[in-house]
């Protein structure tokens, strides 16, 4: 009698065979496995973004940089521009150094450990058994949020997630399979996604209803548990200046090195700040002041607070600001402004 593990991971692989999400990055390489080097960019890529926001962006970083080794020759620039729009820049940036140092310690291949690949810049306990399982077939057990979902549903585990993690990591280790670990990860990934969801799951169609515990107890729709809902996410202040030159540029420049959006463009905008009294104007448009036209306010939601922004605007001549660097009023939308600028500036152009 095969035991329940067993038993899922058959229901699974059959399941994933006829139903399987067509995404990119899948792709068969060799030995009917995917590239490595595909699920290598792709499990940065989905580090907090969806399947769906990543799918077209996917395609178009790899026709941008084919291979690893084309990758570790960009610049911090140029993989920040290609960023705007997925959030999270710091992905970037880790996913740049992680490219050269394998690069430089590989030969251009994606390691084959977990040491290894634990070891790379942006690199954690999920996404280095994402990448072992799936790209090189080795027999590991990811915990993403589906994957975790299911389990708890399964075993009517009554806690918040967040409060069982290495439980959930010990549970899901007995759902390895050594033969068919790739295509077994992604069966559960993708189950996760279109039947096992969130909410509303869909037992009715769930080829494994028998034999989970939350359906036979009715309680598919009451877990995970969720935690009680954290207050309100502070709110940071700023104010935010469109400078545009007799050439139709706009005035930008480098944010630091440290910090949130750290070496990206940005517009100038005075320090952010928890309190409208503390707000500074930026030394920069000290001598403008008082030529700023307000144009309005913006709000912008990051994963800790959200930003509340007036925004002010004049025109001035490009001899004023002789250091200054521009960027044309037209090319804005395409340049490696972030989103949360780009949006600003479009509030003024």
């Amino acid at each position: 009698m095969l035991n329940l593990e067993k038993k899922i991971n058959s229901h699974f692989l059959k399941w994933y065979y006829q139903n399987k999400r067509e995404l990119p990055w899948r792709k068969s390489f060799k030995y009917n496995l995917p590239n490595p080097y595909y699920i290598f960019v792709s499990e940065y890529m989905l580090q907090q973004t969806t399947v769906n926001t990543v799918k077209e962006r996917f395609i178009e970083f790899i026709n941008k940089w084919p291979s690893l080794e084309k990758l570790s020759r960009a610049t911090e620039p140029e993989i920040l521009k290609f960023w705007s729009g997925l959030g999270y820049y710091s992905r970037a940036r880790y996913l740049l150094k992680a490219a050269k140092l394998i690069k430089k310690n590989y030969n251009n291949n994606i390691p084959k450990t977990y040491d290894e690949l634990i070891a790379l810049p942006g690199i954690g306990d999920y996404t280095a058994k994402a990448i072992l399982g799936i790209a090189y077939n080795k027999p590991v057990m990811p915990t993403d949020a589906n994957i975790e979902r299911i389990i708890v549903r399964l075993f009517a585990i009554n806690k918040p997630i967040s409060k069982i993690k290495d439980k959930l990591k010990s549970i899901a280790n007995k759902f390895v399979s050594k033969k068919y670990s790739s295509n077994l990860i992604q069966a559960f990934m993708d189950y996760g996604s279109i039947i096992c969801v969130p909410r509303n799951p869909k037992c009715d169609v769930c080829i494994i209803n028998s034999l989970c515990e939350s359906h036979k107890k009715n309680l598919q729709s009451l877990l995970p548990l969720k935690l009680k809902k954290i207050s309100k996410k502070p709110i940071k202040y700023t104010r935010a200046y469109v400078l545009i030159n007799e050439k139709d540029e706009i005035l930008v420049r480098k944010r630091p090195s440290r910090g949130m959006l750290a070496s990206m463009l940005e517009i100038p905008n005075d320090t952010w700040v928890e309190s409208k009294k503390h707000l500074s104007y930026d030394k920069v448009i000290k001598s403008y002041k008082n030529k700023l036209k307000r144009k309005g306010s913006f709000e912008y939601s990051f994963s800790h607070f959200d930003l509340q922004a007036e925004i002010f605007f004049t025109n001035i001549k490009k001899s004023q600001i002789s250091k200054g660097n521009w960027l044309k009023k037209t090319q804005y939308s395409k340049s490696a402004l972030p989103t949360v600028m780009k949006k600003i500036v479009q509030i003024v152009v």
